[in-house]
């Protein structure tokens, strides 16, 4: 599938401008987090079946990606590339929504992860092409998107191998996102335009990712403690949302 997709998306020629207030780049950007945050929760309502939580979770980050691919979709129309790649990221939403939307079981769990993997790569893809599109510094909100999006991966894969999925390249797929999160962060502290505030942000989001990993290590350690797995879904959370503050930051800073 993933030689498909690559054979779908190579070419990249064409000039568009970014959308204000809120950036087309930005909305493209968030489309991957939201697919590893959906995936995460089913992977949530699988070890916790009727978790109202996990069940309003699902829900708005199913309403928020429905409503931003309508946008992209809209926003792609003058550029036949980009209307490619979104009319793809719009079938594989179909049925990843329906697998998504429906009981949360173990077979399901193997299709989620494989369905997830392929539409977070579509819609980094777009990310990419929108962001060389835009007339602004949109690389801090790609990184501070990457980091958020890291956060609900990591999630996603220590709550499905806890509900007994196993699948070969996942543990080597745990150790290359971490690696990421920590390149992503260096590169968020070394941009030259980091504000006071920005700063402590992110030292803020460094802290948190401490907190993540113990509860990584620990949830690895005993995979069936039901405290350890909230600690992971609540670890991720708080980077979540330190992540989409800092984009919002960014944002205002680079006038995206």
């Amino acid at each position: 599938m993933r030689k498909i997709l690559l054979m779908l998306c190579l070419t990249t020629s064409y000039c568009l401008a970014a959308d204000k207030p809120t950036s087309t780049a930005q909305v493209a950007a968030s489309q991957r987090v939201l697919v590893e945050r959906i995936a995460r929760t089913y992977a949530w309502r699988l070890i916790e079946p009727g978790n109202h939580a996990a069940d309003e979770e699902y829900a708005g980050a199913a309403r928020q990606f429905d409503r931003q691919l309508a946008t992209l979709v809209d926003a792609s129309k003058r550029n036949a590339e980009l209307a490619d790649n979104y009319g793809l990221l719009g079938q594989l939403w179909s049925d990843f929504r329906t697998l998504t939307n429906g009981h949360a079981d173990a077979q399901g769990a193997a299709k989620v992860l494989e369905s997830s993997e392929d539409m977070a790569w579509i819609a980094e893809k777009g990310s990419q092409l929108w962001m060389a599109a835009g007339s602004h510094d949109a690389h801090s909100i790609e990184l501070t998107e990457h980091v958020a999006a890291l956060s609900q991966r990591l999630a996603k894969i220590y709550l499905l191998q806890s509900a007994g999925l196993k699948v070969a390249f996942l543990n080597k797929d745990l150790v290359t996102a971490r690696a990421e999160f920590l390149d992503t962060a260096a590169k968020l502290k070394a941009l030259p335009n980091n504000t006071p505030s920005i700063t402590s942000e992110i030292a803020l989001m460094e802290m948190q990712w401490g907190f993540f990993q113990q509860a990584l290590d620990a949830l690895a350690a005993n995979r069936s403690d039901a405290t350890l797995r909230h600690n992971v879904i609540t670890t991720s959370d708080r980077i979540y949302e330190v992540a989409n503050s800092l984009a919002e930051r960014y944002q205002r800073l680079n006038g995206v």
